[in-house]
């Protein structure tokens, strides 16, 4: 008997500390997806089991805005899955509101005590009827047009990231546009954000019309953290301006990865915003900016 006892007591330290086999991941599915609201990300932990679970849950459970989301702070409610005893370090300070177990998961729904509200979010109207982009140098504006049919193009493990079939066209070469895509910051985590490459001399800009301001313009910023690590390139800058005035600037270093910026405005309606981008030596430099009116 008591060899049977230790037996059993060594297979259950065994199985408590197994990671959850894929099956394990699949039968979980259905009570996670009964769970999932719309506007209500998924995390997963331990953080490198992510992957499994996109697989075993499926694309519905991840969609893209939340899954490349900018931080965690603009959003109300998270669902958990955890395994493994472990917790989402982004979510680590949310308060528990339910909690469940589903074989070797324990599945949270975490709610966030201070979520961010924003009113505008530039991502969601960088169409031809609210945008209009162009490179400007000293007295001269070219304009760069809307074209939904342009080349999509991926550059690979080592190449450029996705560049969108949407995106407004500037001269020069493929990577003169302005569009949305995805890049991976300092934890090879993607983000969702507007591709703003500037030219080599002069800015880009990009005005945005019928903008509703709150007290601050809250954004990140970044390159692919892949590509640009070694933080060789010069630094970028940003400039936010309201209905043409400076509301303010931020420079970017590629070494930062997904960095955070704000800017302070006035609250209002029907405002223009431009956002002017620029750098010295302006070569390769694959900026992408995600950016809010937020209170």
């Amino acid at each position: 008997m008591p060899l049977v006892g230790l037996f059993e007591l060594g297979a259950h330290v065994f199985f408590a500390g197994r990671a959850p086999r894929v099956e394990e991941w699949r039968a979980a599915a259905a009570t996670v997806l009964a769970n999932k609201r719309p506007g209500e990300p998924i995390v997963v932990a331990p953080g490198w089991a992510e992957p499994l679970a996109r697989h075993a849950f499926g694309d519905a459970a991840f969609p893209l805005e939340e899954v490349a989301r900018p931080d965690a702070a603009g959003f109300r409610r998270f669902l958990e899955v955890s395994a493994l005893g472990a917790r989402a370090e982004e979510t680590r300070g949310f308060r528990v509101v339910e909690e469940k177990t589903s074989g070797p998961f324990v599945i949270r729904v975490l709610e966030n005590p201070a979520p961010v509200r924003a009113r505008y979010r530039f991502l969601d109207h960088a169409v031809p009827a609210e945008l209009e982009v162009s490179l400007v140098d000293g007295d001269q504006s070219v304009p760069c047009p809307y074209d939904e049919h342009a080349r999509p193009f991926a550059g690979g493990l080592h190449g450029e990231v996705a560049f969108p079939r949407a995106r407004f066209v500037c001269p020069g070469d493929l990577a003169a546009f302005v569009g949305i895509t995805v890049i991976d910051d300092q934890e090879y985590r993607p983000r969702r954000c507007l591709w703003a490459r500037p030219p080599q001399d002069g800015f880009l800009r990009l005005r945005f019309s019928g903008v509703t301001l709150e007290r601050r313009l809250r954004g990140f910023a970044g390159l692919s953290y892949f590509l640009f690590r070694d933080g060789y390139g010069p630094p970028i800058s940003l400039r936010a301006r309201v209905n043409g005035e400076l509301a303010g600037s931020y420079r970017h270093e590629d070494a930062w990865g997904w960095h955070g910026f704000s800017l302070p405005t006035a609250p209002g309606a029907d405002r223009v915003v431009d956002f002017e981008i620029e750098s010295e030596h302006a070569d390769a430099r694959d900026f992408c900016f995600y950016a809010e009116a937020a209170e």
